[in-house]
């Protein structure tokens, strides 16, 4: 069978190996000079954590020695045509019996007025991290404008030796739970990191910049870095888009066209009455495998959790799943519950692991969960599990907890949150029965 990727990011990569190692002839089509690039690391290359060359996956050269696959860089992909199966590009046109869209995103112009004074640096490439990287020193009172959690990495860097404001924008903070987003705030402003719920709406100054305008206050800064927004790059193709422009797919990870399978950041997952897209490392991955698997004529289904876990301003956080918004606005009756317990160590130290489940209301069926604190990222696997495999709060309140020493309790913070969410219910069923005995 013959197999032909159009992209070379996470998601790409993952396909076309997966479709190599089940025997197809696999072409993918890059239109850039590079392969294999995970965007998710160039933060890292700010502190030293990354060199450049690391946060490349795969090189060409290995990836047609080791698997065979046909590796055409600088060859930008112009339409699809499903009807005669073939793609044009810009060095001609290839024929395939099925196609993987792994185009990923591309950056939008739009965003604060300013942003070609001196001392900004938009961040869109290695390179762009590299040139920063040689900058911080002289960089006093930076500001980094971008959502999370990218933009809380990039903050943690530069956070070394000054002060940093970070303007998330309106939603990022909000996709966290209140406790959550209360300890993220507070591990932030420990390092001298001021996280600002809202956009940046201009870069002032007569000598470059010099102060962000935002919501009508004036915040001074030595310069500032932007992570641009970006919207999925998507090469027409007759394929049926979602709420936010991607390319809809199942499970499966098919789209609307015969034969045509997308995976990674050019992707929309139906949930309710919207989509959403999963912009994640760990999402492109397994996305590109089930993608490669089926265009190679498997029947395998993508388990997705949108999992995120990481380690910031020395706080564990992890989380799978929507959040609270998110699931309202795909039609769900959504609750949440939320709790605290104590972490290890020392009771009168004041160590809290916070937890925090999104349920629907009728079925119990868990859609999110978040946990942070000392020890979270020991349950950010089982996290990104329960969601995937669709739980319910009564499988949540009594699974059984192997991280135990890494908590002073009995049961895990996920348990103990998901029993506490059941003692709610249970307590809101006898008061409707005692409302409905009195009104017999």
């Amino acid at each position: 069978m013959k197999v032909v990727v159009i992209g070379g990011g996470i998601a790409g990569v993952a396909a076309a190996t997966t479709a190599a190692r089940r025997g197809s002839s696999v072409t993918i089509l890059e239109g850039t000079g590079r392969l294999g690039l995970n965007r998710s690391l160039l933060p890292y290359v700010l502190s030293g954590g990354f060199p450049p060359e690391k946060v490349q996956v795969t090189e060409p050269n290995a990836l047609s020695r080791e698997f065979g696959v046909d590796v055409r860089l600088n060859d930008r992909a112009l339409d699809v045509s499903s009807l005669s199966r073939s793609v044009r590009t810009e060095n001609g046109r290839l024929d395939y019996d099925s196609l993987v869209l792994a185009t990923g995103c591309q950056y939008l112009s739009d965003g604060p007025k300013g942003l070609s004074k001196q001392g900004v640096h938009l961040l869109r490439s290695p390179e762009d991290y590299l040139a920063l990287s040689g900058s911080v020193a002289a960089l006093s009172r930076p500001a980094v404008v971008g959502p999370a959690p990218l933009s809380l990495v990039v903050a943690q860097a530069l956070s070394s030796s000054q002060r940093v404001r970070v303007f998330l924008g309106p939603r990022s903070l909000h996709r966290f739970s209140p406790g959550v987003g209360r300890m993220l705030v507070r591990a932030a402003s420990a390092k001298d990191v001021e996280l600002i719920d809202a956009d940046a709406d201009a870069v002032v100054g007569t000598r470059g910049a010099e102060a962000v305008l935002s919501s009508g206050r004036v915040y001074p800064c030595s310069g500032v870095v932007v992570l641009p927004k970006s919207c999925p790059s998507v090469p027409p193709s007759g394929c049926a888009t979602g709420t936010y422009g991607g390319v809809l797919v199942d499970r499966w990870m098919r789209t609307s066209s015969k034969d045509i399978f997308a995976a990674g950041d050019c992707t929309e997952t139906r949930m309710g009455s919207i989509s959403l897209p999963s912009r994640l490392h760990s999402s492109s991955r397994v996305m590109g495998e089930v993608a490669g698997s089926n265009a190679s004529g498997a029947a395998v289904r993508a388990n997705l959790a949108r999992s995120m876990a990481l380690r910031i301003f020395g706080l564990e956080v992890c989380a799978a799943g929507v959040d609270i918004e998110e699931a309202a606005r795909a039609g769900i009756d959504a609750v949440r519950v939320e709790s605290e317990c104590a972490a290890r160590g020392d009771p009168s130290d004041g160590a809290s692991v916070y937890a925090s489940i999104v349920y629907d209301r009728p079925t119990r069926k868990v859609h999110g969960i978040q946990v942070a604190g000392p020890g979270a990222l020991s349950l950010s696997e089982f996290c990104a599990l329960a969601v995937a495999s669709e739980m319910s709060l009564d499988q949540l309140a009594y699974h059984e907890s192997p991280y135990l020493p890494s908590f002073n309790t009995d049961q895990s913070p996920i348990a103990l949150t998901a029993g506490r969410a059941l003692a709610r219910v249970q307590e809101r069923r006898v008061e409707a029965q005692g409302t409905h005995l009195r009104y017999r």
